[in-house]
Formats: C-alpha cells, structure tokens, sequence
C-alpha cells in the first residue's frame, strides 16, 4: 500500500506539474502586490494615527518635567559626563541608576558593582548638581542603599530637589523608614484594558494610598490617557518612562503625564516646539 503523501509533499508536486513561466510571473505579481498594499495600509494607518494626536490641544500638567535619562545624547550610561551633558543641553532634571560597592560606597550603575574603576561616586554627582536648578530622579536599584543615599541629600541640600523611582511595593517600608520626607514614585504596570474597570480603578487606588507613593511610574506601554485622568482625579502623577519613538512620544504627550524619562529629550522638545506647526 503506497504512502499518504504530506500536503507539502503535494503541493511541491503540484508546482512541478503546474509552474510554467507564465503562471510563475502571474503568482509573483499577486505576491508583491499583496506586500505592497500591506505596506501603504500600515502606512496609511500610521500617519493617521500619527495626525490625529497632532490634531488634539496639547496640555501640560503645572509641574510637567521632561527627564534626560541615563545615556542621553549619546553618551555614557550612569556617567558624569552624561549628567553633565544634559544640563548643558538645558535639561531640567535628570536620572540615573543607583547601587552600592562591598564597601557601602555609593556608585551611578545599573549593574552590580563589582569593579569601582568605571564606576561614577553618587558623591562627585551631587557635588555637580548642588548648584544646579535642576530635578534628581534616581533609581534605586538596591534598598540597602537608602540610609546612605539619605544622609547625602542632606549633605548637599538636595531635599527638595530628589525623587526615588524603582521602588516595588515591597520596597516602601525601607523608603518610609531610611528616606523619610523623600518623594518616591511606586513602580507599577498597569493594564490598558482594565483600567477602565470600577473595581481594577479601586484596586490600583487603594494600593497607591497604602504605599505612601506620590504617583505610579511605568513603561510607555502601559501608559493611557484614562490611566493619567483617573491618578489625577485622586491626587497622584504619573511617570512615564522609556519612550523613545516620535508616535509613541506623541501619544504619551496626550495622555498628559507629570514626568517622561526618556533617552530621546531632543525628540520630545522637537515634537513640542513643532504640534502646532
């Protein structure tokens, strides 16, 4: 009894028995043709998308800060020069990551510090900035840097000039206890789709209240408009971090957050400078 021949199998055979020149050049035109409507509908929807966000009014909240994320304008992440950099570019805050040698020293790193001989002192960043007018978002990468991190914001009288981002729900007992008075936002990723549920809107608030936070920091990606009224609504803000696409920094201008983190500041003041134009 013969063996039952594969559907590949048959449609190689198929195509054997089938494909002259002409009927190959006629499969080929509707191929490309295909592709290429896809392109102009993907297109067409994106301009479109892109349009209408140019067309809505652009509104900030009173104390919108746009922050130069570690390793703007093409330099190095978690370096003096980077900072140094952006507030030469007339950047009003900046952020960077913060960790802590064996010997409790504090570095600029987003990665264990192992080695201190690359590795930018919180110290030397501070004594740059304390002259600066200019906001400090820092992202804690370890707890068990903040009793330190403290007693150094007092040091150059950076109270009020300091926010803390990378704090987990888990985290705000060590931030109350190690960094009182010190504004920190909650990382949270919150879901497009059931924010616009009474009980997930609850739910996110409660959480918010019991965590002492000032707001939620995210990932463009979870970022809404109903995500930012409902935070305002109720006495909070909202951070957005990681944009870098011109329609994704679009549609996040929109959504009318209090802060973007991003390594695209330039691309942010352009596409502000020019919604009208």
């Amino acid at each position: 009894m013969p063996c039952k021949k594969s559907k590949i199998q048959e449609f190689k055979r198929f195509l054997k028995r089938n494909m002259t020149r002409e009927w190959a050049a006629h499969f080929t035109y509707q191929v490309v043709s295909f592709i290429v409507a896809v392109a102009l509908v993907v297109g067409v929807a994106t301009y479109a998308v892109n349009k209408t966000y140019e067309e809505r009014d652009l509104k900030f909240m009173d104390d919108f800060t746009l922050t130069a994320q570690s390793g703007s304008y093409n330099t190095e992440t978690n370096s003096l020069d980077g900072i140094k950099t952006a507030v030469e570019n007339g950047v009003k805050s900046v952020e960077f990551d913060l960790r802590q040698s064996f010997d409790k020293t504090l570095f600029l790193s987003n990665e264990i510090v192992v080695s201190e001989t690359n590795c930018t002192k919180l110290e030397d960043v501070f004594e740059y900035l304390k002259d600066k007018s200019v906001l400090i978002y820092i992202e804690v990468k370890e707890t068990r840097t903040l009793s330190s991190l403290y007693q150094m914001i007092l040091k150059y009288k950076l109270i009020d000039r300091v926010l803390l981002t990378g704090i987990s729900l888990g985290d705000v007992d060590e931030v109350k206890k190690d960094c009182p008075d010190i504004p920190y936002y909650l990382n949270y990723m919150p879901n497009r789709i059931k924010i616009y549920f009474d009980d997930y809107q609850e739910k996110l608030l409660e959480t918010l209240r019991g965590s002492g936070a000032i707001g939620i920091n995210c990932n463009y990606k979870y970022a809404c408009e109903k995500l930012s009224k409902i935070l305002h609504e109720n006495g909070f803000k909202l951070c957005v971090s990681g944009v870098e696409k011109d329609r994704d920094i679009k549609r996040i201008l929109v959504a009318k957050p209090d802060n973007i983190i991003t390594r695209q500041p330039e691309s942010v003041q352009k596409i502000i400078y020019n919604w009208y134009k």
